[in-house]
């Protein structure tokens, strides 16, 4: 309780890009195999690095696959992105109150930073990890580590919070306590199986966790 630091996945976590994934990957596929993704498939990755996808999806042609997934993602993710209902008075409020905050995600830094500016929330978070920050990705605790040397905190000053497994997986294995997303868009049971010290119902949450009374 009391935590001095927040660590957040993106994607499904404070950003709503189900819909522009999936829709990316079907481009994809649709582009070079002239067939349907399998929509469950897509769902097992959402969390982990984009690369991991798409050895399986397509293992003969992996950077091809991934610079028509980019290319497609890019050209709609401002109109496809939304953010979750009160994410931003959140992490305004958490600002506000002195908490340092950082962005723990699989995609690449300037993707998280170019949504995080679509939302005006850039300026909340001081410290981006994307998969290029770090050699080992989630679940592997490394991403967290290398985001709590950036931000100067201990693992026991933070909550890492996300929507997947791996995410939650990363920050156990890093030290930080952990907090589950119930608008996750993958089984709950998934989630829960990592153990995580708390499941929030919505970002406000949060609030009280870090010792902060709700307005």
């Amino acid at each position: 309780m009391g935590y001095k630091g927040i660590l957040f996945d993106l994607d499904g976590t404070l950003l709503d890009t189900t819909d522009l994934i999936i829709k990316s990957f079907q481009h994809t596929v649709k582009a070079h195999y002239d067939r349907e993704v399998d929509v469950d498939l897509v769902l097992r990755y959402f969390g982990k690095p984009l690369r991991a996808a798409m050895e399986v999806i397509g293992p003969e042609k992996v950077d091809e696959l991934i610079q028509t997934y980019r290319e497609y993602n890019l050209i709609h993710h401002d109109s496809l992105a939304k953010s979750f209902a009160g994410v931003a008075e959140v992490i305004q409020e958490l600002f506000n109150q002195g908490l340092l905050m950082a962005i723990v995600t699989s995609k690449t830094q300037a993707t998280a930073i170019r949504g995080l500016k679509l939302f005006d929330m850039d300026k909340y978070f001081p410290v981006i990890i994307g998969c290029e920050q770090s050699t080992n990705h989630k679940p592997h605790p490394e991403p967290v580590l290398v985001a709590l040397a950036e931000l100067g905190l201990t693992a026991d000053e933070c909550l890492m919070v996300g929507d997947s497994p791996a995410d939650l997986a990363s920050g156990k294995a890093a030290g930080t306590k952990t907090a589950a997303v119930s608008w996750t868009v993958l089984p709950m049971e998934s989630l829960l199986a990592e153990n995580p010290d708390y499941v929030l119902d919505t970002l406000a949450d949060l609030l009280p966790l870090c010792g902060i009374e709700e307005k």
